[in-house]
């Protein structure tokens, strides 16, 4: 409608010209919030429908934010709505036209009848599950803004570059046909010995899933319980009984994702199903209500199977950028599998929580939350709807998991040097060690350290690409099949989900979970043929400033170490127990302002689940000349929201084929080929690496980061990625050498 004006016309005839025009300068979403506002809007009274208003908002919400969102009210009690209906814009040209030109009034009121009763049902059904809330509208909002974004964002791919972005959705033969290939894989595994067994019955028992109704499940299976193929035969067995549109694994950290992944693919055996998204290589423009070319290109989880990050989920949900908003709607009808959903921010769990129970009672997802150490989520300030267990609980079936001993360390702490003689005087024993750290500096210390004392040793961390983690781990697998000694120095990238098996492991105190996790890449067959060591160890002087949730857990793991080592027969004498597992989550979730868990924002004194519920901290000061079922403040909200407090920003680094796609991204093509920079993109995957803003401001101010197409993905100088230990604010020791 607003596109339907003279002065949008010659707008868009001076672009098509070749002359410059500030993108966006002609307002064109205006005319349709106002529209909708004057034909059926109603000011609030006795006998005014809630759900007319309710669904002309919703609409113009999304007709105004499909470029970015706008607040309702906003921090300084402006009322979005009202500036949108009162801004000078060409309304009545608009209008007629879109009204002779487009659709008659009369056929709009049809649709927007039907599209009224469709608001009323789902409030209904909502109220009925008792999930209503104005947490829910948002949610409602967001899923209706995400389904517009996706239609203009693909229409216009198509028309620009031909790009089908479309994707398909599976039938029922599909399920089946690829569910049938993944149980004659499964088939395929040894089933002797008392680990093998009890995974196989772990597997078969997970199949009942099939039967059960869309909803929100638990997976709890022990640290080892071959938790990947049961997780995908499970809800494979579902989509199949229930019609599913896709399955999307979400999974916390990118060393388990890209293991996962190729167990999956190994599985499906359709790579044409399967999408994997896990980085954000594309810079975003800073200017708002501009579209960016490269939103045409970005991810929108059409595929079958969406294998993704917990970081990329939950921006899907509550991130600003219209790119995480377009995903959305293709959570609707899928089976959701959230891998370590202990992983999640404390800080998020209110808005997680009711996110959950939206897509399970609302868009008939099924959730699945899979962990070793389940979190108490129907215990805390917003709980989730009470989940259901998958596979039963068995003291029998468990047992045969009880491969390590967890030694928690209440002795000093430890620096660099006692740390690493600690970790040679243990090795004498076990063969094969671990050591995983909470900071990438902790661990570039410890391994510098053994260098020093030559001792071999491998380093893993997120400063690594992910094809260079991949082949070091294939190093290590080599060295673990030929009993050889040595030490692997690891954030927690690889705590859980690594297909590795050590003889002993060291975690430096984090939480309990997290040691519990690391336990999972000890003796994982019981190959050693005996319980091997896990060991909690301080480190001395450690900052944690920038890491509030591993201080946080570690004020719950001592608390934890004290009670269990006053009365070890109260946890049944086992860290690992559940009565320990439930000590540790009550005193971690109790340990912060409730406020926190809603994403509390210090500078402007309210928090994000607030802004995205009542926003009262806002709508207290606005005193309003019109009334609406809509108050929250979205664009504040989605501007304020990251899953991590250190922003990070990805770059692209020159680990093997990463040379060729630096130079690729260079050329002439990729600036003006659309579709061939979406597959530069896809295959750049394998070779970004996420840096901390600091790190982002050192690079850039020794000239080691460079642009390229239109200054929309950075590149890293070679001289600052070394062999070993990955991304370097210092030149790599080869070039400071020549």
């Amino acid at each position: 409608m607003g596109k339907l004006t003279n002065e949008f016309s010659d707008y868009i005839q001076k672009a098509a010209s070749g002359k410059s025009v500030p993108r966006g300068s002609v307002n064109h979403t205006f005319a349709g919030v106002r529209w909708l506002w004057k034909r059926y809007h109603r000011p609030t009274s006795e006998t005014t429908d809630v759900y007319v208003n309710a669904t002309c908002e919703l609409l113009a919400l999304a007709v105004g934010a499909h470029h970015g969102q706008f607040d309702c009210i906003d921090p300084d009690a402006k009322d979005g709505f009202l500036h949108r209906l009162e801004q000078p814009i060409s309304y009545d040209e608009a209008v007629g036209n879109y009204i002779s030109l487009c659709f008659p009034e009369t056929e709009l009121d049809r649709l927007f009848l039907c599209a009224v009763d469709e608001m009323s049902a789902v409030i209904l059904a909502a109220q009925k599950n008792g999930s209503i809330s104005h947490f829910y509208f948002s949610m409602l909002y967001r899923l209706v803004l995400s389904a517009l974004i996706e239609a203009d964002r693909s229409d216009t791919a198509r028309f620009m570059a031909d790009i089908d972005t479309q994707g398909f959705i599976s039938s029922r033969d599909d399920w089946e046909s690829a569910l049938g290939r993944v149980e004659k894989y499964i088939s395929g595994f040894r089933s002797q010995g008392e680990v093998n067994a009890a995974r196989k019955r772990i597997s078969d028992s997970a199949v009942a899933f099939m039967n059960m109704p869309t909803g929100i499940y638990r997976l709890s299976i022990p640290t080892g319980g071959g938790k990947t193929l049961t997780s995908l035969r499970a809800a494979l067995a579902h989509a199949f009984s229930h019609k599913k549109r896709r399955i999307i694994f979400t999974i916390p950290l990118l060393a388990i994702l890209e293991q996962n992944a190729s167990t999956i693919r190994d599985a499906v055996q359709n790579d044409d199903w399967i999408l994997e998204h896990h980085s954000n290589v594309i810079i975003e423009p800073n200017e708002k209500n501009e579209l960016s070319e490269n939103e045409l290109i970005a991810e929108n989880w059409h595929s079958p199977i969406v294998i993704t990050t917990l970081v990329q989920f939950l921006n899907t949900l509550f991130d600003g950028k219209t790119s995480c908003i377009r995903r959305m709607h293709a959570l609707i009808d899928s089976v959701v599998v959230l891998d370590e959903v202990q992983t999640v921010p404390v800080k998020l769990l209110s808005m997680f929580n009711e996110a959950v129970n939206f897509l399970a009672n609302t868009c008939r997802c099924t959730v699945v939350l899979c962990s070793a150490t389940q979190p108490c989520l129907e215990q805390t300030k917003h709980p989730m709807r009470e989940a259901k267990d998958i596979v039963p609980y068995s003291p029998e079936l468990w047992k045969a998991f009880k491969r390590t001993e967890l030694i928690g360390f209440t002795q000093k702490p430890m620096d660099a040097d006692s740390l690493t003689a600690f970790a040679a005087d243990k090795l004498n024993n076990c063969g094969s060690m671990l050591i995983v750290c909470n900071k990438k500096q902790e661990a570039l210390q410890l391994f510098e350290r053994l260098r020093q004392c030559n001792a071999k040793a491998f380093h893993i961390s997120a400063s690594m690409c992910m094809r260079h983690r991949m082949e070091v781990m294939s190093e290590i697998k080599e060295r673990l099949s030929k009993k050889a000694p040595f030490i692997c120095v690891s954030t927690q990238l690889m705590e859980a989900g690594v297909d590795l098996s050590f003889g002993c492991v060291i975690r430096v105190m984090a939480g309990l979970d997290n040691l519990i996790q690391s336990a999972g890449r000890c003796n994982r067959n019981g190959e050693y043929g005996k319980r091997c060591p896990v060991y909690c160890v301080s480190w001395a002087n450690e900052s944690l400033e920038h890491l509030p949730e591993i201080e946080a857990s570690q004020r719950a793991m001592r608390s934890l170490l004290d009670a269990f080592y006053r009365s070890p027969e109260a946890f049944e004498n086992d860290l690992s127990s559940d009565k320990a597992v439930r000590f540790y989550y009550q005193k971690l979730f109790q340990a912060e302002p409730k406020d926190h868990q809603d994403y509390y924002i210090r500078e402007l004194d309210t928090s994000i689940y607030s802004m995205l519920s009542t926003n009262g901290q806002f709508a207290g000061k606005c005193r309003r000349r019109i009334s609406s079922v809509f108050q929250q403040a979205f664009r504040t909200a989605g501007e304020s929201f990251a899953v991590f407090d250190s922003a990070a920003f990805d770059v692209i680094v020159p680990w093997g084929d990463g040379e060729k796609l630096i130079c690729e991204f260079s050329s002439e093509r990729a600036i003006h080929d659309l579709a061939y920079r979406r597959s530069l993109l896809r295959q750049s995957k394998l070779y970004s690496v996420s840096v901390f803003e600091y790190e982002l401001k050192t690079l850039s101010g020794k000239n080691a980061i460079r642009l390229a197409c239109n200054d929309s993905v950075r590149l890293l100088d070679p001289a600052y990625y070394d062999d070993q230990t990955g991304v370097t604010v210092e030149p790599s020791l080869r070039y400071q050498e020549i």
